[in-house]
């Protein structure tokens, strides 16, 4: 009996040439960062950003026994600049040509004392869209920014490829296992990557941010000894009577138990966070969403560490490296479509939430204790805020510098194209 031969889901691609790719924005593709163009920032009566932040405490080293932190938390407000660089940015790679869209994005953090808290900046990249078997008309393929590259007679003769192939050669079609990738620089000394996907999306309703002591999005991690189900009350936004006792009195070793470890964050109560924000922020977002009418919505994943296959990166400088280490990054962003009749009905939101883990000090068990630092924001674009809600515009106390028009010999301006050479 004859067997008919399975089809492949894996399409080779569209064959480069030179001229693409071509579209609206000048080749550009962007995917779902599209959505993301412009200022974003927060609004007076609106929603606060919250950080939870801890650190080594005076005196430290990390040999001191567990226990010994410090913390702060507070809101905040922001400013969160994205533009898009409407110029593919080519990656070769043989038989795969691949066009990056690319979004800049500038952060700056006050507090609510107007004190300059953060700043950073850095680049997201739509990489493509990673669904097979490959649909023509995916709305984030048009135009497409991955093709296939076969050897001819003057790419073999050009790069001396005889005897190894020839014309009409082509290897596999590169499936890129992440969508987006973002990669920043923060002042402190570190560099991050991370990478990730589209990971959901809803119509009519809002995002499930998270369920209420959540252990992966809490800001107490069981290196400190905490068991969510036995030190917090199930279901409730109580806090615990163990709270009110002294760190001397807790159970399970006075002192040197997992309670007296984070108390104080149960406890911390300044610059407008408490509990129980401090012990898990996300709960601003939910809070923030209450009563809204939501259209639509996607969620952007991306984290610096994957269980398998290619990952991404923190990189520190040596002192952060040695003394609070950054092990992780993990972040969730929602791009929201809502009504809001008070800034003139249909308007976009953005909310994220940003999970960094610092590693520090003895744990409770004689390990590492891992650290989450906390950020969680809502935001809208300045455009649609209306005037009387509007706060002032954040300004960095950078230097004063004379700009310059770089030419190149001929006396012409140099066009930025990341295209490298035309053949």
């Amino acid at each position: 009996m004859k067997q008919e031969k399975q089809k492949s889901s894996v399409r080779p691609y569209k064959e480069w040439k030179e001229g693409l790719p071509k579209g609206k924005n000048k080749g550009a593709q962007f995917g779902i960062l599209s959505k993301l163009h412009g200022n974003w920032v927060n609004w007076k009566g609106g929603p606060t950003g919250l950080h939870t932040t801890p650190m080594p405490s005076p005196g430290s080293s990390s040999e001191t026994i567990f226990g010994v932190f410090h913390f702060k938390s507070q809101e905040y407000r922001e400013q969160l600049k994205f533009t898009q660089v409407n110029a593919p940015v080519r990656n070769r790679a043989g038989s795969n040509e691949q066009f990056n869209g690319a979004v800049k994005y500038e952060t700056a953090i006050m507090d609510m004392d107007e004190v300059l808290q953060h700043f950073e900046d850095g680049m997201y990249l739509w990489l493509g869209d990673n669904q097979m078997p490959w649909k023509d008309d995916s709305p984030y393929q048009n135009p497409p920014n991955l093709f296939k590259h076969t050897a001819d007679a003057q790419s073999v003769e050009t790069d001396g490829a005889e005897p190894v192939f020839e014309a009409g050669e082509l290897g596999p079609q590169f499936v890129p296992p992440y969508q987006i990738s973002r990669s920043g620089v923060i002042p402190h000394g570190t560099t991050i990557h991370l990478t990730g996907n589209i990971a959901a999306s809803g119509e009519g309703k809002a995002p499930h941010i998270a369920n209420l002591w959540e252990q992966q999005y809490l800001a107490v991690s069981p290196t400190m000894g905490i068991n969510p189900e036995k030190d917090l009350i199930p279901g409730s936004l109580e806090k615990p009577e163990w709270t009110k006792l002294s760190r001397e009195d807790q159970e399970g070793g006075g002192v040197n138990s997992g309670r007296a470890y984070f108390e104080k964050i149960f406890n911390y109560d300044k610059f407008g966070a408490a509990f129980p924000y401090t012990v898990q922020p996300n709960l601003k977002l939910s809070q923030a969403n209450e009563g809204v009418k939501f259209k639509r919505y996607d969620m952007i994943e991306l984290d610096s560490v994957h269980t398998t296959g290619i990952q991404g990166a923190t990189i520190n400088n040596p002192m952060v490296e040695r003394y609070c280490r950054v092990a992780r990054m993990r972040y969730r962003m929602w791009i929201e479509e809502v009504y809001d009749e008070a800034f003139g009905g249909l308007i976009e939101q953005l909310q994220y939430e940003q999970i960094v883990d610092f590693e520090f000090q003895f744990g409770s068990n004689g390990g590492t204790t891992l650290w989450p630092h906390i950020q969680v924001n809502t935001l809208r674009r300045e455009q649609d805020i209306p005037k009387d809600k509007l706060l002032p515009s954040i300004q960095l106390p950078t230097e004063e510098h004379k700009e310059e028009t770089f030419k190149n010999s001929s006396g012409g301006k140099v066009c930025p194209v990341m295209n490298h050479t035309r053949e």
